[in-house]
């Protein structure tokens, strides 16, 4: 058999191992929502309240399966008690991701394609802000940026 031809030998929990070896999703009807429909933001922490403050946050948003994820970590703050995207405009709060600072789910789901179609289109038009019972408008905030 040439390198270029390759035939599926097994079929198991949806990964197939082909003749020369590799391994391959083999599509399946419980197969995720392809991966070009999940894409990346960010955000770099700076103090909005406290002045010692600063931080990361990474964000995942699959506008196929309505859901916002965020990866967060802090430094010199008192320990966060929610967290959320903001509009800049205004400040009104489009994404609750408290559950990325306090222990719960990481990840928002519900989220309307058309709020998921607006952060990608133009992350610069909102922000993500940290909050604390300190400083409960916020401790760290940042701009999303790709």
């Amino acid at each position: 058999m040439s390198t270029s031809t390759h035939r599926v030998l097994a079929v198991v929990s949806g990964l197939a191992l082909t003749a020369a070896g590799t391994l391959v999703s083999a599509p399946t009807d419980a197969s995720p929502a392809p991966r070009a429909s999940v894409q990346r933001l960010e955000a770099t922490l700076r103090p909005s309240g406290d002045p010692d403050g600063s931080g990361e946050a990474h964000f995942t948003l699959n506008k196929a399966r309505k859901k916002v994820c965020a990866t967060v970590t802090w430094q010199n703050i008192e320990q966060p008690d929610s967290a959320h995207i903001h509009r800049t405009s205004d400040g009104g709060i489009v994404v609750d991701l408290s559950g990325a600072v306090t222990g719960g789910s990481k990840c928002r789901t519900g989220v309307s394609k058309r709020v998921i179609k607006k952060l990608l289109a133009h992350p610069e038009r909102y922000y993500f802000n940290v909050h604390n019972p300190t400083y409960p408008a916020g401790a760290i905030q940042g701009t999303l940026t790709r």
